[in-house]
């Protein structure tokens, strides 16, 4: 194959260290604005190893399981670190202490949400290429690659996060994009 195809994932990295952190009870007063959608991200240029954190307990709250405390429903959240940075964060994914993720994880949800303290419970997984993360040129290259797969009249179509968009509904609106160019009807 052609140079242009082979480089179709080298622009794309993912490797992110995930962390599920259960708190039991949520805090005693109401829950801080941005706790009310699906999470954050963070922005690289403000913290290369955090990627952001997402409010499990709001977007999954039948996840929730059975209260520590009956009357207070559990906060659960999860934390990603690392991505394209995660070897310059914390080194080799393979050695890294699950300790040192940790604390970096609580040190973020404290810093964000203003929650500090031990977590009733925590999970500390390194997840390797779960997450995609564009590169600089990312686009060009698609674009290069789609134009290329048109002029050879390859019946082949570039769908899912790692190619466009981030989220589950980025990938349906892609298969139904594509779908439709197969078919010959818009999506």
């Amino acid at each position: 194959m052609p140079p242009t195809v082979a480089v179709v994932g080298g622009g794309i990295s993912g490797l992110a260290a995930c962390f599920h952190l259960l708190r039991a009870p949520r805090p005693p007063k109401p829950a801080p604005a941005p706790w009310q959608g699906f999470g954050h991200l963070v922005p690289s240029s403000e913290d290369p190893a955090l990627l952001g954190i997402v409010y499990d307990s709001v977007a999954f709250p039948e996840h929730d399981g059975t209260p520590v405390t009956p009357g207070k429903p559990p906060l659960r959240l999860t934390v990603m670190l690392g991505g394209a940075w995660f070897r310059q964060s914390f080194g080799d994914p393979a050695l890294v202490a699950p300790e040192l993720l940790l604390r970096r994880a609580r040190a973020a949800v404290s810093d964000h949400l203003g929650l500090a303290g031990t977590p009733t419970h925590a999970i500390v997984r390194v997840q390797q290429d779960c997450i995609p993360q564009y590169t600089l040129g990312h686009w060009e290259r698609l674009e290069r690659i789609q134009r290329f797969l048109k002029e050879q009249q390859l019946p082949l179509s570039l769908i899912g996060a790692s190619y466009s968009g981030v989220s589950v509904n980025d990938c349906i609106a892609s298969a139904k994009a594509a779908v439709g160019r197969i078919l010959g009807s818009p999506p």
